[in-house]
């Protein structure tokens, strides 16, 4: 063989190799964001202030040896919108974590509370929460799922199904 053939073996096995290491690739978390719970359009004195949307997150997994146990480090990152001119530069919501399968002492759901700061003069930023901690099981590390959303009141999730996704752009300057 010459040595261009032997180059041109090496570089097919090379990228044989990368595609199939990438179809074993698991993460930890595996986070599911609950679409139906994942935006609000908070609604004060019958006018719609901010919209709260759950775009995603950043985390990773690892384990605490002190307590012997798998845990996920999850920041949720949120868009925040504001829908009208106001001098409200706090806006407070809570989101949750929620396993529902697995071991019983792992199933759950948790509440976890926010406060982003939105300056006066801005419309919309992007806010990410404060880590949150959820345990995972050892046997299910790459295949535990853990749903987050936004906590949503009655009311609230009765405007959203008006409201389904609107992409509000009636911010008067």
């Amino acid at each position: 063989m010459t040595v261009l053939k032997k180059i041109n073996l090496l570089f097919l096995l090379l990228i044989a190799g990368c595609s199939y290491g990438a179809m074993d690739y698991e993460t930890c978390p595996r986070v599911q964001i609950i679409r139906d719970n994942a935006y609000l359009t908070q609604v004060v004195n019958y006018r719609e202030n901010f919209q709260v949307n759950l775009i995603g997150y950043d985390g990773y997994c690892f384990y605490d040896r002190k307590l012997g146990q798998n845990k996920a480090l999850i920041k949720p990152v949120f868009q925040i919108k504001r829908l009208r001119p106001g001098d409200e530069t706090e806006v407070h919501f809570a989101f949750y974590t929620e396993t529902i399968k697995g071991p019983p002492q792992y199933i759950g759901k948790k509440t976890h509370f926010a406060v982003a700061e939105i300056p006066a003069d801005v419309i919309e930023i992007e806010y990410t929460a404060p880590q949150v901690q959820v345990y995972v099981p050892e046997e299910f590390k790459y295949s535990y799922d853990i749903n987050m959303g936004l906590v949503i009141s009655p009311e609230e999730r009765k405007y959203n199904k008006r409201t389904f996704d609107i992409e509000y752009r009636y911010y008067d300057k």
